[in-house]
């Protein structure tokens, strides 16, 4: 049974996230102060600290905040499908395409996402890690084994990210005819 105050909790601690990912796409997180947070928050300085003891930790839980929501999208995308292609293409949109497109929307991303801070450094890499198992995982039930084909994938996924507009619409109908091209040669490739 589920506690009220820890459910009042989270709620609190939501807030705070929320707030803190709103304030650093939109100035930066080197511009944005945790009394900034506290006001778009709407909460009292204290409860802060209550959750998060410096701008570093709460920078540190936006950036994992970020992950889990990409991680249980991609998860999302390859469960609503059953063609390997359209699994493929919506993990890959997930991951990459997704996270351009948030790029666009906010120039200061890239320090949410590019952070050499040592432990977001950590909480993305351990991120980009389940995306690759992920991939991987998705590929190897779609028939497809060859150790380096997680690497073609996002050098592919990538590309396409260079070849039009990168809205989900059309990223994802060029991303599925080259995903369709590499899946059919993948399958007959030997390791």
């Amino acid at each position: 049974m589920s506690n009220s105050g820890e459910s009042a909790g989270n709620d609190k601690r939501n807030r705070i996230l929320d707030a803190a990912q709103n304030l650093f796409l939109r100035y930066g997180v080197k511009r944005t102060a945790l009394d900034d947070v506290v006001r778009e928050a709407g909460i009292a300085k204290g409860t802060l600290y209550l959750y998060f003891d410096s701008k570093d930790a709460l920078f540190a839980a936006v950036a994992e905040q970020l992950c889990a929501e990409v991680l249980r999208n991609a998860e999302g995308e390859i469960a609503s499908s059953s063609s390997s292609t359209s699994r493929i293409v919506g993990c890959l949109d997930a991951y990459i395409g997704s996270m351009h497109r948030l790029t666009a929307q906010s120039p200061h991303i890239a320090e949410l996402t590019e952070s050499k801070e040592a432990l977001a450094a950590a909480i993305y890499g351990a991120f980009n890690r389940k995306m690759r198992d992920l991939l991987r995982k998705v590929l190897r039930d779609s028939g497809i084994e060859r150790g380096d084909a997680v690497d073609m994938f996002f050098a592919a996924a990538i590309g396409t990210l260079k070849t039009g507009d990168s809205a989900a619409k059309p990223y994802r109908a060029r991303l599925t005819a080259l995903t369709e091209i590499l899946v059919a040669g993948l399958r007959h490739t030997p390791r």
